[in-house]
């Protein structure tokens, strides 16, 4: 492959002029995949990173748009065409730094991004060929950058900082938002203190997504620069519960609070207390961190979603012979990833399609043996404009399992608001904040990113609003 690819390369850069025509017979580049039937009983990281020939070919692609559509579908506005040129040109490092111009945390969000909805969606070659997944492969490009930056280019430099502003700042939560509101906020110049409930910084990036999505050194890398910025660190510190808002109101001239929304939502169903029934979050975190965990041979995974995709998946690896997803629409409703989608549906997994449970049964030692399913037909749209699932009334099937997995989504936990007076949430735990744009919540000087701000939603956005919350942060503190 890396042959073909340098044949090309060395064509494409032997031509007067690269014509449209050109770059649109350019085929486009994928990193290699493993075996998926063999990679699924292994944590490694399941998709290789492109070639330099590879990467560089496949910057070639890019059209150079004088209004870059995906640009403007990055949540982060990067600046795409102009890091692909460089590459292309073989100035790899020029890429490295226009994109860490960008972005706080490249090496995970092009791992983790869905790049099929923002960037890559809107791609003009995909257009082109009528075909978007011929578009840029974005998400591959920029690893390829961030991996030569940890492999060649001595790795990840610590930012400069302005002079002190003598001003102290806590951050609660190390997961992305968290990260970025005190990198930013470091680098204005005021001291921060990161308050972490576990013992391992990262958050979500962590516990919730699974190694061979995103590998721990690559969460450790980008976080490697914290300790080095002098940021100080607090872990096993659950705020709520080992020390109040008010209390570090005495110490911090500011509050962020980025942690997340890992509360799991349950179904409601009969039997989802039994043995052998988790949360997605504590079933991937237990997994992520090898806790020992009771995941038998035939496992069910409830729910539609990118976290309902690394469930299952982590179900092969940690021993399972059979894993189903169930689902209430079919799979052109599933809100995950069709990247997320393919990779289950490669390693094995069976998705049945208009299910939704209606009981879990026990065995006589109280543990799930069987799944009572109802069964569903579509329905109207609803407000989101999705066909609504619609229960057939005296259909069902009871299928067996030994293990239940429910990934049907998440709320903020609620121990900062029961210990926080005058601190508004939504009906989903998320914090009411002042207006659209803003990021501070109903308590002065006490601001909010990342899920505990708009729900779950993606590493980027999460990144973004812990960036926007530092700028709000710093104005109110110096002006």
């Amino acid at each position: 492959m890396d042959k073909a690819a340098q044949a090309e390369l060395d064509r494409i850069n032997a031509l007067p002029t690269v014509t449209l025509k050109d770059k649109m017979a350019i085929p486009p580049q994928r990193g290699a995949e493993l075996p998926h039937r063999e990679y699924r009983t292994t944590m490694d990281e399941s998709t290789k990173t492109m070639s330099l020939a590879q990467a560089r070919l496949e910057a070639s692609r890019c059209m150079d748009c004088k209004k870059p559509f995906c640009t403007a579908a990055c949540p982060i506005s990067m600046p795409i065409p102009q890091y692909l040129k460089l590459l292309a040109g073989g100035n790899i490092e020029g890429a490295v730094e226009m994109i860490r111009a960008t972005s706080l945390l490249p090496s995970i969000c092009s791992r983790v991004c869905p790049h099929e909805k923002q960037c890559q969606s809107s791609c003009a070659m995909g257009r082109t060929l009528k075909d978007m997944n011929k578009g840029i492969h974005m998400g591959e490009t920029e690893r390829f950058c961030m991996d030569y930056e940890r492999e060649h280019m001595g790795g990840k430099k610590v930012p400069a900082m302005a002079p002190s502003t003598g001003k102290k700042v806590a951050v609660i939560g190390s997961g992305p938002a968290g990260f970025s509101a005190a990198v930013d906020l470091r680098t204005l110049g005021h001291d921060v203190t990161i308050f972490e409930a576990y013992d391992l910084l990262g958050g979500v990036l962590r516990y919730g997504i699974p190694q061979f999505r995103l590998p721990k050194d690559i969460v450790d890398y980008e976080y490697s620069i914290l300790p080095k910025m002098g940021i100080e660190i607090k872990t096993g510190v659950t705020i709520g519960k080992d020390i109040t808002i008010e209390q570090l109101k005495k110490d911090f001239d500011a509050i962020f609070i980025g942690n997340g929304a890992a509360q799991a939502l349950k179904t409601g169903v009969p039997g989802e207390d039994l043995k052998g029934v988790y949360t997605a979050e504590e079933y991937l975190k237990k997994g992520n961190r090898g806790v020992e965990i009771e995941s038998g041979k035939r496992v069910i995974v409830v729910g539609g979603g990118n976290v309902a995709m690394d469930a299952a998946r982590m179900a092969f690896r940690l021993g399972a012979e059979d894993v189903r997803v169930v689902y209430r629409r079919t799979l052109n409703e599933m809100p995950a990833c069709k990247a997320e989608l393919r990779e289950i549906l490669n390693e094995g997994v069976v998705v049945m399609e208009l299910h939704n449970p209606a009981e879990f049964i026990a065995d006589e030692n109280g543990h799930v043996k069987q799944a009572k399913l109802d069964l569903f037909q579509l329905g109207e749209p609803d407000e989101a404009g999705r066909p609504r699932p619609v229960k057939i009334e005296g259909q069902s099937e009871t299928i067996d399992c030994d293990t239940v997995v429910l990934a049907i989504g998440s709320r903020v936990s609620s121990e900062i608001k029961d210990t926080t007076p005058g601190l508004d949430t939504n009906r989903n735990g998320t914090y009411i904040v002042r207006a659209e744009d803003s990021c501070e919540t109903s308590v002065d000087g006490v601001f909010v990113g990342g899920d505990a701000k708009h729900g779950p939603l993606t590493v980027v956005m999460a990144m973004k609003t812990g960036r926007d919350a530092a700028v709000q942060i710093h104005k109110a503190l110096v002006g």
